[in-house]
């Protein structure tokens, strides 16, 4: 059950890990920022929520203890309370259960500022193959995984995939969308600039189908990582009130093997 307990949240967890403030804030009132996921996944589903820092300060951000979290189904119109976990930030849901098709209403209430996101459970997509693959990169051979799935046809859809490896998040997001290959079956490769997979090495791949919000909140943070003479800019956040972060509803795929 680890295993799959943390495919579900690293999404969540490799976020937040990223400094994502522009790096021209040297001083500035702190800000909320607010991640999380509703999935068809495991239970309970996570809401972290912390305070920004200066730029210059150290890469930690103080978590909010004092906050009040509710998630609303409005399909099936059910309010949900999140409890404080007493750890890192973290408010940990009570009996929701994500499904496909519903909407959800995030509602966060800290020191009488008003925080809301919304978003929908695209339909099920799930990988059909997880293979590896050899590639050749800066004149080194290596092994990278590669995963195939049928994109339904005629309706836009969005990706986001992450990776772990012996059970490891590889801290590296890849976020697709079907506008070049709406209803194809898509083989792809899930590059690795900094690692690559050995001999009995345990993979295990996470395919978050997602709404248009969160698609872009992760193009951009990928997009960000691989940035160099270039200023990131702070991801687009689907939450009111000048949040930073992203809320999303998410329908999940998740898939393991050992290279041999």
């Amino acid at each position: 059950m680890k295993p799959i307990f943390t495919c579900v949240l690293m999404i969540l967890f490799l976020s937040a890990c990223t400094k994502t403030l522009d790096v021209n804030l040297r001083s500035t009132e702190p800000k909320i920022v607010i991640q999380g996921v509703v999935s068809n996944s495991v239970t309970p589903y996570y809401i972290r929520i912390n305070k920004t820092v200066d730029f210059d300060a150290n890469n930690e951000y103080p978590p909010v203890v004092n906050a009040t979290v509710t998630v609303l189904d409005s399909t099936a119109d059910r309010l949900y309370h999140y409890t404080y976990t007493g750890a890192d930030g973290y408010y940990a849901s009570n009996n929701l259960y994500g499904q496909v098709g519903h909407t959800y209403i995030l509602t966060v209430k800290v020191d009488g500022e008003e925080y809301t996101a919304r978003s929908t459970m695209p339909p099920f997509v799930g990988i059909q193959q997880l293979d590896f693959v050899q590639t050749r990169i800066l004149n080194q051979v290596r092994i990278l995984p590669q995963v195939t799935f049928s994109d339904p046809a005629y309706e836009t859809n969005y990706y986001v995939f992450t990776l772990l490896v012996n059970n490891v998040p590889y801290k590296a997001f890849y976020a697709l969308d079907d506008r070049l290959t709406d209803g194809n079956m898509i083989a792809q490769e899930l590059y690795m600039d900094s690692a690559y997979i050995r001999k009995r090495d345990y993979v295990t791949v996470v395919l978050a189908s997602v709404d248009r919000n969160v698609y872009n909140y992760f193009n951009v943070l990928q997009a960000n990582s691989g940035a160099s003479a270039t200023t990131p800019s702070n991801p687009p956040s689907n939450i009111s009130n000048g949040a930073y972060g992203y809320f999303g509803a998410e329908a999940i795929d998740i898939v393991s093997q050992t290279y041999q």
